[in-house]
């Protein structure tokens, strides 16, 4: 704005500060410790700089009518994940980052961005999908077998794809991990109250090393990532806390005979189950403290049965179940998992083989391991309950076209964000643009068929925006 300058002050810390009308205003970033610097503005009175989080890395922020939204580069890495050196008029802004391969200019354009409201108080899961053709992605806010809400969470930048989801950040589960398909890195895509927060890269690794899975595989409570080589059959945990890789351990080899069938979550401990591809064998890895501790056999199954998750299904504290289905008939049968060795089996009934296991979550109340199915050929989802190794009831979720892939589904609690910012400090991520984004039922699981609740809405196949 014509007669407005912006600058650096320094005393104890540096400031950033507005001259306007013989007037001097600080310019702090609610984010920053110690260190805010204001660099550009345009005639719109729009201001662009930088600040030096707590881990002495330095983000770029835009600071427009009193509220300050932080500007990061999703490929970035520490020290400089952005700073922002101008903007013009038409809200284009100019700076550098730095990463694996050294500092790079960037131009972002600035979008007033309205965060989306929190999660109604009764969701209990959240489930997040993506559009491989157009790399948006949307969240949906899921309790009692219902949709709740669903709002677009932005785009994910071309050439990344989504391998998971976990608490990269904080305790809020739904935070998106992707990767390069070309570079191999990994980025995190910190995903609080049903926004987008920020974007973080965390490494880079050769794409013969694909992703296992993710567990509590540090037993300090972290959502940890384990990569295995598909040359040498390989595994390494990466511990993440804070969207940081924070350690890294070799846990061994295994002949790629044996493949990972998934991964067992009870108690506080995430364990690993093997498969063999030739005799359908199975084995459960012990991990704890980022180790593997002991080896168990689970015994072996026809391969026409193939695992499909992981939960408590049998109610009992603790146990981490497995889930598998007959590739020929779509049967479904729960093992229960206690002291490292199967205890028990329960049928579970079939659906037609058009339907898919999307996932298993809480979708109906806090704790539970529910399935949710998807048509392949309508995109229609159905939840299924399952609690005491038995279907309890089945419910429509809705439709959304099959161009929008799941992403994951992940446990929600009201209490669980502890490392959320507040409206003031909302995030702009390079990569994350806006978006823009049906019922159906499955057959019963049950072999005395309850029959399909289809009193429930469908999913929203327009984001709401407050």
């Amino acid at each position: 704005m014509k007669g407005q300058i912006v600058g650096i002050y320094v005393d104890a810390n540096s400031h950033g500060f507005l001259y306007s009308g013989g007037v001097y205003t600080t310019l702090d970033d609610p984010l920053a410790v110690g260190t805010t610097e204001a660099y550009g503005i345009n005639d719109s009175g729009e201001i662009v700089g930088f600040y030096i989080d707590g881990k002495d890395i330095a983000h770029g922020f835009l600071y427009s009518g009193g509220t300050y939204t932080t500007v990061e580069v999703l490929a970035a890495t520490a020290p400089y994940v952005a700073l922002a050196q101008g903007i013009n008029n038409a809200g284009q802004i100019v700076g550098y980052y730095s990463d694996y391969l050294g500092e790079h200019g960037f131009v972002l354009t600035a979008t007033a961005v309205t965060p989306n409201p929190p999660p109604p108080a009764s969701t209990t899961a959240d489930m997040i999908l993506y559009d491989g053709t157009n790399s948006q992605s949307e969240i949906y806010d899921i309790g009692a077998n219902t949709v709740l809400a669903a709002y677009a969470l932005g785009q994910i930048e071309q050439g990344w794809q989504v391998v998971g989801l976990g608490g990269f950040n904080d305790s809020d589960t739904s935070d998106m991990m992707v990767r390069n398909s070309s570079t191999g890195t990994f980025a995190v895509y910190a995903v609080s109250n049903n926004n987008s927060t920020s974007g973080a890269a965390l490494f880079s690794a050769g794409l013969n090393w694909q992703v296992a899975g993710f567990g509590n595989f540090s037993s300090l409570g972290e959502t940890d990532m384990m990569l295995r080589n598909t040359n040498n059959g390989s595994f390494q945990i990466y511990d993440i806390k804070d969207n940081q890789v924070t350690n890294s351990f070799s846990v061994g080899r295994v002949g790629l005979e044996w493949q990972v069938a998934g991964f067992n979550n009870h108690g506080t401990e995430t364990d690993m189950v093997l498969r063999n591809g030739g005799t359908g064998a199975l084995e459960l890895y012990d991990i704890n403290n980022n180790s593997l501790t002991a080896a168990f056999s689970l015994g072996a199954v026809g391969l026409d049965w193939q695992v499909v998750g992981f939960g408590n299904f049998s109610s009992v504290p603790g146990e981490g179940d497995m889930m598998m289905r007959n590739t020929g008939t779509g049967a479904f049968l729960i093992y229960d998992i206690s002291n490292n060795q199967i205890t028990s089996t329960f049928p579970m009934g079939a659906a037609g083989l058009n339907w898919q296991v999307a996932g298993f979550g809480p979708m109906n109340g806090a704790g539970t391991s529910d399935m949710a199915l998807r048509d392949g050929n309508t995109g229609a989802f159905e939840a299924y309950d399952i609690a005491n190794n038995q279907l309890t009831a089945t419910a429509s979720l809705g439709q959304v076209g099959l161009d929008w892939t799941v992403a994951g589904f992940a446990p929600f609690s009201s209490t669980g964000s502890t490392n959320v910012a507040p409206d003031s400090t909302s995030q702009l991520v390079q990569a994350m643009a806006g978006f823009g984004g049906g019922g159906g039922a499955g057959e019963s699981l049950n072999t005395a068929p309850l029959g399909a609740d289809t009193s429930q809405p469908s999913l929203l196949t327009t984001p709401q925006h407050a």
